[in-house]
């Protein structure tokens, strides 16, 4: 039951970094125009795959307690 638990954690927290992501996109795309979208897309890539990563980690320490 935990790790169902922690499953659904993780996919509310992809869906919600899909909405914050979004939200920071167009406020950036306002402030500092379309020309740097390749940049962003790329920062947001790497924070990603970082947060991804650290979440990946920390399951499978939890998972090792047991």
């Amino acid at each position: 039951m935990r790790l169902a638990i922690i499953i659904l954690g993780e996919i509310l927290l992809l869906s919600a970094s899909i909405l914050v992501f979004r939200s920071v996109w167009a406020l950036l795309d306002e402030y500092l125009g379309k020309s740097n979208l390749e940049l962003l897309l790329i920062v947001g890539l790497i924070l990603t795959a970082i947060g991804l990563v650290i979440i990946n980690y920390e399951v499978k320490c939890e998972l090792e307690k047991k």
